[in-house]
């Protein structure tokens, strides 16, 4: 017998969609102040989606330095994940544009071995899902790119060079007036529309009929980015990694005049010596 229930509070269980949405109509304050008071990560779980899995190959070069740049897919919206939450088009606007960086951590530990950046490149990009082995939706990808030394994460730096990361996770803040609950109703039509036409935004909408809602997220504040072994949304692959060799500036160099320049002051001097 399929149960419903919601995360916020799991000792109320119901065997039917309205028995759960008439629940949440009468304690949906104290549910989202409690949705509100989570931190996500892919640790804190509402349901499993695990069946649902990226089709992709990242582009990993052969590394014969000490130094890769990755670039990692960190969420990717309009899919509802394993919080039942669907991130909007836009929720990560302006999360990127308030932090031009952000750190990366290993499985969103907050402890100094686990710091794989501290100023990963924060961005975002269009992409599609039929490129990740799903339907044709575009969605945005949030991206963190960053240089990792294998002194500094010996572990991390071989799992990446050998292309054994294919997930990553966000860790988050919800923000006040930026999240609504779209639910099964039919008791009203609005809360029916706004339902259909949520879910109709999600490339697996599939998920919120068999869970009777889901949250629209559509503004977040990203914390970090992690490397994890399941995420909270599986379209969050390694995308590249490759050698990086920073710019290197020799002593003997860097205080000599523009090519071209020291010639011009020779012939100067030697018209002033003559």
């Amino acid at each position: 017998m399929k149960m419903y229930s919601i995360k916020q509070i799991p000792d109320k269980q119901f065997t039917d969609k309205m028995d759960l949405t008439r629940f949440i109509k009468k304690n949906f304050d104290d549910i989202l102040r409690l949705k509100l008071m989570e931190y996500k990560n892919n640790v804190n779980k509402a349901v499993d989606i695990n069946k649902l899995e990226a089709n992709f190959t990242p582009n990993i070069e052969d590394i014969t330095g000490n130094i890769i740049e990755v670039k990692a897919l960190i969420n990717s919206t309009n899919l509802i994940d394993s919080h039942l939450d669907l991130h909007t088009f836009k929720a990560w606007n302006k999360s990127v544009s308030d932090n031009k960086t952000t750190y990366v951590l290993q499985e969103h530990e907050n402890k100094f071995t686990h710091v794989m950046s501290r100023k990963a490149a924060n961005t975002n990009e269009v992409m599609n899902f039929k490129d990740f082995g799903f339907g044709d939706m575009d969605f945005t990808a949030n991206i963190s790119t960053f240089q990792l030394k294998r002194e500094d994460n010996p572990l991390m730096f071989d799992q990446y060079a050998l292309g054994k990361v294919s997930n990553h996770s966000v860790g988050m803040l919800y923000v006040m007036g930026k999240i609504e609950l779209a639910y099964y109703d039919e008791d009203s039509e609005k809360n029916m529309q706004y339902f259909e036409r949520m879910k109709a935004q999600a490339i697996n909408p599939d998920v919120a009929d068999e869970y009777g809602f889901f949250w629209v997220v559509s503004e977040a504040v990203k914390r970090e980015g992690s490397a994890v072994v399941f995420g909270s949304n599986p379209v969050t692959p390694t995308l590249s990694v490759k050698n990086y060799e920073p710019q290197k500036h020799s002593e003997s160099n860097k205080n000599e005049p523009p090519k071209g320049t020291q010639s011009e002051v020779e012939k100067l001097f030697n018209l002033i010596k003559v």
